[in-house]
């Protein structure tokens, strides 16, 4: 404690301008901040958690002043939560300021020939399918990132028999054949780590049972807002209430066991990832699930995107769902996975790499089935950088791109930095940005980014203006070091690098959320060929059932 009040107050002031005041204020409240983080993390005494008690009377005083203030309760409520997880939970490594990485690539023409990523979204979709069914299988070159590895751990914990080792993911069969459904969510406290996903499919699997279930996680799950499902779960039969009340993510409790209704339709608000994970679950439902987009556009568009991967992995497991209009219909029976099936292309990860020519020069050749989407491939064409399929293989090829194209993969957040890129190679383009708080983020740090590169660029301001204009190439020399908001901006800046070198991240790390191999593969170039897996520990799972449950009383 101080022996005096804390205060902004410091007296008179010579009058400022709004901005000056506002950056005065933003760096005094941040001090504050990083202060309180200390204190929170001697508070904690080395754990996660505060002491109830504390935590308590900390919320208590914090309500009581935000109301004083005439705030939101409801942000403030979050605001507390935000602030918590800043002192409490672990936060991503990132590098000391004066040892960031540099991104300094060779420059020679590149020679890409490897075997390309396989489908980071049927590599989950079949792992969550033979945890269900206790069905053997092994799949074979697939992108071991942390949120896979994490989707595995949480399966095995309701009783899956999961496991991995170099680039490879393993289901063992079951002891015995029985027509009991093999996970166990009752009494359980799962812990699902960071990836909606994960939760998404243990909520869906859990549906079928009655009974209550509960779900812990990390940071990014404890913050991730779960309001957007109140609208679909009572319809299947359930309820999902949060643990602490003062948030609106993980911990949290799943009531089901309710009528399950056989059609639902999807929200815009509806989380793609959480109506897929109804889908590859819909197969346990006694009468199965019809599932309707959403009538948003843009959400449609990428519900729509995310049931076709599941549909297509159902097929696989010769369960005949399909899409009739804007409508999936997921019939109940048992799949039959294959015992090897044989993975299509990450379409995502395979176009930043297909995109190294454009940038470096030379070509890039990737062996395996792709299915760009559609936006994709026609941004692809409409900048001369059209792939060819040919032999079992994608190939791009050297080219001076078109410049002042509009590029619309840019909606999508994954392909954003990858549009940015070639924009910035080409000399200018106009990108679409995603729609809503997701392209609130991209403008900030995407206009970030460019005043670094010192390109010229436009920001529409007109009221529904979500495109933005990129008129020339990189001006600037590269200053100071960046944290890059996410792992797709960190290979979009790979490339960039090759037109700017010097790009210098703090934080490279975040590519083991993405594709932890891809740092090997451009250090390797300008000569890239499949290298030997990573050495990573592998994943054992008993495959005799030890009954051991993590009891949670309320």
């Amino acid at each position: 404690m101080t022996d005096s009040p804390i205060t902004f107050d410091k007296g008179p002031r010579p009058r400022t301008s709004i901005l000056e005041d506002l950056l005065d204020i933003d760096a005094r409240l941040l001090a504050q901040v990083a202060r309180r983080i200390r204190l929170l993390q001697r508070a904690a005494k080395g754990r996660q958690v505060l002491d109830r008690e504390l935590e308590k009377q900390l919320w208590s005083a914090f309500d009581q002043m935000g109301r004083q203030q005439n705030l939101d309760p409801r942000l403030a409520r979050q605001l507390f939560a935000l602030l918590g997880s800043f002192g409490l939970e672990a936060q991503p490594q990132r590098r000391a300021a004066d040892k960031p990485f540099t991104l300094i690539p060779r420059s020679e023409a590149a020679d890409v020939d490897i075997t390309g990523p396989r489908s980071r979204a049927h590599t989950r979709l079949l792992a969550v399918l033979a945890a269900a069914t206790g069905q053997p299988v092994r799949l074979t070159g697939v992108v071991l990132s942390d949120p896979l590895i994490e989707l595995v751990k949480a399966l095995n914990q309701c009783g899956a028999h999961l496991a991995w080792a170099d680039d490879g993911l393993t289901g063992s069969p079951l002891e015995k054949s029985s027509d009991e459904f093999p996970l166990m969510f009752e009494d359980v406290l799962v812990f699902a780590g960071e990836e909606p996903f994960t939760l998404y499919v243990l909520l869906a699997m859990a549906l079928r049972d009655a009974g209550r279930s509960k779900f812990a996680g990390g940071a990014g799950l404890k913050s991730l807002d779960l309001r957007p499902l109140d609208a679909l779960l009572p319809q299947l039969g359930a309820r999902l209430a949060p643990m602490n009340p003062r948030t609106r993510g993980l911990p949290a409790r799943l009531e089901s066991g309710g009528r399950m209704a056989s059609r639902i339709e999807l929200a815009p608000e509806t989380p793609a990832l959480f109506a897929q994970a109804l889908a590859i679950s819909a197969w346990s439902y006694p009468d199965g699930l019809r599932v309707a987009l959403s009538s948003e556009p843009h959400a449609a568009a990428a519900q729509a995107a995310a049931l076709d991967d599941a549909v297509a992995v159902l097929n696989l497991c010769q369960v005949k769902a399909q899409r009739k209009g804007d409508e999936y219909v997921i019939p109940a029976g048992k799949p039959k996975l294959p015992k090897t099936p044989d993975l299509p292309l990450d379409p995502a990860l395979s176009a930043y790499v297909l995109a190294i020519p454009a940038m470096a020069g030379g070509f890039a050749r990737i062996s395996g089935q792709l299915v760009l989407p559609p936006q994709v491939l026609a941004d692809f064409k409409a900048l001369g950088l059209a792939p060819a399929f040919e032999g079992g293989a994608a190939v791009c090829r050297n080219a001076a791109l078109s410049p002042c194209q509009n590029l619309g993969m840019g909606r999508d957040p994954k392909y954003l930095p990858l549009a940015l890129a070639l924009a910035l190679k080409a000399g200018g383009a106009t990108l679409a940005l995603p729609s809503g708080p997701a392209g609130t983020v991209a403008r900030a740090w995407a206009m970030d980014l460019l005043d670094r590169l010192g390109a010229r660029f436009d920001m529409g301001d007109e009221p529904g203006d979500d495109g933005l204009t990129i008129t020339s190439g990189p001006q600037m020399p590269w200053e100071g070091v960046w944290t890059a908001p996410d792992a797709w901006t960190t290979m979009g800046l790979a490339l960039v690098s090759f037109i700017r070198p010097g790009i210098a991240l703090d934080n490279p790390g975040g590519l083991a959320a993405l594709w932890p191999r891809f740092w090997a593969l451009f250090n390797s170039l300008p000569i890239a060929r499949d290298l030997a897996p990573a050495p990573k520990e592998p994943e054992k799972h008993d495959t005799k059932p030890r009954n051991r449950r993590v009891r949670v009383t309320e």
